[in-house]
């Protein structure tokens, strides 16, 4: 950015001085406005929230396999606790068409 910026007022010509010379004024409002939400407005307390909930979500997510093997488990010991079917459809499949279970 800077090698840039000092390339426009290296051509000598009025045009890319002025150009040179907006994008430097430019630079210098977007560093006082960051300047400003940092101190004034929280960032830093902004930035370390933004980061504690990627770090949160980052483990989430490696922990999401085991998580989801503890409630398929989980889900099994109740199926068996309460002698529901294992799936709803296959039970359904097995039904005739007057309701009563066919002999297989």
């Amino acid at each position: 950015l800077l090698l840039g910026l000092s390339s426009l007022f290296m051509q000598k010509t009025v045009g890319f001085t002025v150009l040179g010379s907006f994008l430097v004024i430019g630079v210098i409002l977007g560093l006082a406005r960051f300047i400003w939400w940092w101190k004034k407005q929280e960032g830093l307390q902004k930035c370390l929230a933004c980061l504690d909930r990627r770090t949160d979500m980052n483990n989430t997510m490696k922990t999401l396999p085991e998580d989801m093997q503890f409630l398929k488990s989980k889900v099994a010991q109740l199926v068996e606790h309460t002698g529901l079917p294992e799936d709803e459809e296959a039970g359904d499949a097995q039904k005739g068409s007057d309701g009563t279970a066919e002999e297989v």
